[in-house]
């Protein structure tokens, strides 16, 4: 965030957001060093940081009270943003899933067959069998 004038940003201090989060147009910094949130719309200090400022304006119960002088535009801006979170979180987790599944099986082995070469899952005993059979011809 620029100053007035264009000049450049100021540093970082309790009174200035740490990062471009869209969130921070909605709250204010009261101690980062405790990750203290103050909404701009109903003055209620959260614990939590930025995050817990997002369930506040989204209104999503458990963590936070919603607020409630909150827009519904805003609301639902939060809203969305917490599912599309939510989903990126679900697919990221997917995904490393999937390469700790690939990295823990077997390797591949190649073989040359007189359609080209094919790829097969071997386990030990059936790759010293193959490698057996290779050695003889």
């Amino acid at each position: 965030m620029a100053a007035e004038g264009g000049a450049a940003p100021a540093p970082h201090s309790s009174s200035n957001p740490p990062s471009t989060d869209p969130a921070w147009a909605h709250g204010i910094v009261v101690d980062m060093a405790r990750r203290k949130v103050q909404c701009k719309y109903c003055d209620r200090v959260l614990s939590g940081g930025i995050f817990r400022l997002k369930q506040h304006l989204a209104g999503i119960k458990g963590e936070v009270t919603p607020c409630s002088r909150v827009s519904a535009e805003v609301r639902m801006q939060f809203c969305q943003y917490m599912k599309e979170k939510e989903t990126s979180k679900a697919n990221t987790s997917r995904r490393r899933q999937q390469i700790r599944e690939d990295l823990s099986a077997p390797p591949r082995r190649s073989v040359d067959l007189p359609r080209g070469r094919q790829f097969f899952d071997l386990d030990q005993d059936e790759e010293e069998q193959f490698r057996r059979a290779s050695e003889a011809s």
